[in-house]
């Protein structure tokens, strides 16, 4: 028998078995797959994969951003965060950045309490100034940023020229690159409506989720002191505000500013910090009320260590 006969018998007579028992293998295979799919439903074991629990609040708007601290960001959430709404008192973070920034203020500085400064819309407890009363400029913005002091925003816009200080609060938005806000006032109060024929025109200071955001984050970087003078002990406890906010053991508040009108309803910014060193940003435009605001703010803290 010819050598390359005598070889491919060889060859076939050691492949068949092998052949065999792989194409065995394969239906057998093939078999178990379809006895596996004609299971009953009931008896298909679902694998699914962990999701992130839901977050409901009642604002308008809400924000949270994670700084690590290489200082690289992270959004957390976001609702409606490009909205156009009214910022009420948040509007006094930006009155205390200008002060602290122009050369034109001496935190030492007396500044006189004027008619005009002193008939700003009361606030409930403490901060409302009297005519010809006499107080730092460092003391203004102790007022207005730990009690929300009308008087004590105004007083200072005063000393420069209101006008004069309302262009360089908006100068300074620009500048910082954001471009859906806008102050009228220093104080964050809402003149009231001006009707002409069917249309209304409402004038208030306005900003969104996503530009307060960046402010905020400019001032923790730049001017820290003005969340911490919030966290100053008070000579009470102002209710609704960041002091009701409730941490983890491990977590610590940097500090924060309230706000609420009719216009903008509930209103809060706050700041803390975890054991390892990352910043969470928050901020919640148009909750319902002042109970609402710090009842979304919670929820928005929960869920973040739920994370």
């Amino acid at each position: 028998m010819p050598k390359n006969i005598k070889f491919f018998l060889i060859t076939l007579l050691i492949s068949l078995p092998l052949w065999w028992s792989a194409n065995n293998f394969q239906g057998n295979l093939e078999k178990f797959f379809y006895a596996q799919i004609s299971e009953p439903v009931g008896q298909i074991i679902e694998i699914k994969l962990p999701q992130k629990p839901p977050l409901e609040l009642k604002a308008k708007s809400a924000i949270s951003i994670k700084i690590g601290r290489s200082l690289k960001e992270k959004t957390l959430f976001r609702k409606n965060t490009s909205e156009i709404l009214p910022l009420a008192s948040l509007t006094k973070l930006m009155t205390a950045l200008v002060v602290l920034e122009d050369p034109n203020y001496d935190l030492k500085g007396l500044v006189t309490v004027s008619k005009t400064a002193a008939s700003q819309e009361d606030v409930p407890n403490y901060g409302n100034l009297k005519v010809g009363e006499n107080f730092t400029v460092e003391k203004l913005l102790e007022l207005m940023l730990s009690y929300s002091s009308n008087d004590s925003a105004y007083a200072l816009a005063e000393l420069i020229g209101v006008e004069n200080f309302i262009n360089k609060m908006n100068f300074k938005a620009r500048e910082l690159g954001i471009t859906q806000t806008q102050f009228l006032n220093p104080t964050g109060l809402d003149p009231e409506s001006l009707f002409y024929g069917q249309n209304t025109q409402r004038y208030f200071n306005y900003s969104t989720a996503d530009d307060l955001a960046v402010l905020a984050k400019y001032i923790f970087k730049n001017h820290p002191v003005i969340f911490e003078t919030t966290l100053k002990k008070k000579a009470y406890t102002v209710n609704n505000g960041i002091s009701d906010l409730v941490l983890a053991d491990s977590q610590k508040m940097l500090g924060g500013k309230t706000g609420y009108t009719d216009e903008a309803l509930g209103c809060l910014a706050f700041l803390f910090r975890d054991e390892s060193g990352n910043v969470f940003l928050n901020v919640i435009l148009g909750s319902p009320s002042v109970e609402s605001r710090v009842k979304d703010a919670q929820k928005l803290i929960n869920w973040i260590n739920s994370l």
